[in-house]
């Protein structure tokens, strides 16, 4: 398994591209600049939430159980992203939902957890550039 998770670095940069794409395609419709950006959205968050599903696994395959005493950024970076896979996965429900109501609610929960998401993905992101990278010398090129 731990061989597999080897691959969790390469996995993770879809699941935020799809999603962050998504996010954007998001506000596009809701101001009116992507008259037909709902399925545009629908298909970006669906495979977002699966490509989310095997970038958590493989995650989960690259880091092993998780340690008694694991603190810092690890444990931040393995909770955050657990998180992401439930929230992917409730994401997509919760866009059918909206999809199959007169109700401007789920609607709305849609747009907002949608926009959640992706801002974690991105801190999610951020603490595994640190992780893989030393902590910020990513961010600086050193």
């Amino acid at each position: 398994m731990s061989r597999l998770g080897a691959f969790h670095s390469v996995a993770v940069h879809f699941p935020i591209g799809l999603i962050l794409a998504a996010a954007l395609a998001q506000a596009l419709t809701l101001a009116g600049r992507l008259p037909a950006g709902a399925e545009t959205v629908r298909f970006l968050v669906w495979t977002g939430a699966a490509a989310g599903a095997l970038a958590a696994l493989l995650g989960w395959a690259h880091s092993g159980p998780m340690a008694a005493g694991e603190t810092g950024v690890m444990l931040a970076h393995r909770v955050i992203g657990t998180g992401l896979l439930v929230g992917l996965a409730g994401l997509a429900l919760l866009g059918e939902w909206a999809r199959k109501t007169s109700s401007q609610t789920p609607a709305l929960l849609f747009s907002l957890t949608l926009f959640a998401l992706a801002a974690a993905l991105m801190l999610n992101g951020f603490l595994g550039g640190a992780l893989a990278h030393g902590g910020l010398r990513h961010l600086f090129g050193g």
